[in-house]
């Protein structure tokens, strides 16, 4: 397996932390916020940002605890790099927060893997000729510092998930995957155990989960069968567009394929990482068939040489 397979991508955990957020935002809170069950009100923000440069809040909640509603915004880092390009992108969401909302703002940056720096700067502090110009900060979290087997405690279910990311410090990762896969397995929710093989996946590679993974729990998850939901409708979507009437069967059928390449690209990409542009060239120049044997033993594809042999 290439390097780039084994490469966590840092949208698998955007991913994670979008679906786990719309599952409970209020458990996600709590990594802020122990106390969070008590708040009166916990509102998930949809925001969308003025800087076309930047990505949306990863969590951006409204609250109202103890008599106070603020807002609480958390950024997730997968791979921190910089104390200084962190803090100004912390300070870059607070300014247009601030701009744009009337509530005050409690900011939270959640690390999720231990960075090679150090000292994990928590905000900024400027001191020209003796005045302090600016004093900001933010709470920062260590999400691999944390003790896993608290969370199960807790029983907030939602951050079962990312409890990969957390202290095994008497586990082995093979008997640490294992142990956070069966804890989720015991849930109602397979989406749940679906993100937690994603995130293991991620993290440590196909080797270690591949042979631990229950198939039929994964693929039983919504989150698993929603590209291929998605793959229909955006084909059908795209035929409609056509006006006449053998203008809209063309462009059904025109739709349709191009539903499946799509579907076909973000089922490897999802499983891959980003595709290099010989395979999605040749992804799009295959036929139907070809494209359904992908789709239909896409879970068994263990590398980009394997998909190679479906396609012309």
């Amino acid at each position: 397996m290439s390097q780039n397979q084994n490469e966590p991508r840092a949208q698998a955990y955007d991913e994670t932390i979008k679906n786990l957020e719309h599952k409970d935002c209020q458990a996600l809170a709590s990594l802020a916020i122990p106390n969070i069950d008590e708040a009166d009100e916990v509102v998930l923000s949809l925001y969308e940002l003025s800087m076309a440069d930047m990505k949306k809040p990863d969590y951006l909640a409204k609250i109202k605890l103890n008599g106070e509603s603020f807002l609480l915004h958390m950024e997730f880092e997968s791979s921190y790099r910089s104390n200084l390009e962190m803090q100004r992108r912390m300070i870059r969401y607070f300014a247009n927060l601030y701009w744009n909302e009337t509530l005050p703002i409690k900011q939270v940056l959640v690390i999720l893997k231990k960075p090679k720096l150090k000292k994990i700067s928590s905000g900024v502090e400027l001191i020209i000729l003796g005045d302090n110009v600016l004093n900001y900060s933010y709470q920062v979290i260590k999400l691999y510092e944390m003790d896993k087997y608290q969370t199960l405690k807790e029983k907030a279910a939602a951050l079962y998930p990312l409890r990969i990311f957390m202290l095994h410090p008497n586990e082995s990762e093979l008997e640490h995957v294992q142990e956070c896969l069966e804890t989720t397995e015991k849930l109602a929710d397979p989406d749940l155990y679906f993100l937690t093989v994603e995130c293991s996946k991620k993290l440590f590679g196909l080797e270690i989960i591949e042979k631990i993974t229950k198939e039929a729990l994964y693929m039983s998850s919504a989150l698993y069968k929603s590209p291929f939901e998605a793959g229909k409708e955006e084909g059908i979507a795209i035929g409609k567009k056509e006006g006449k009437a053998e203008g809209k069967e063309e462009g059904k059928a025109e739709g349709k394929a191009e539903g499946k390449i799509e579907l076909v690209e973000k089922l490897l990409t999802k499983k891959f990482g980003i595709l290099p542009d010989q395979i999605r060239k040749k992804i799009g120049a295959a036929d139907n068939y070809r494209l359904n044997l992908i789709v239909e033993n896409v879970f068994d594809l263990n590398s980009l040489a394997e998909v190679e042999k479906y396609l012309p």
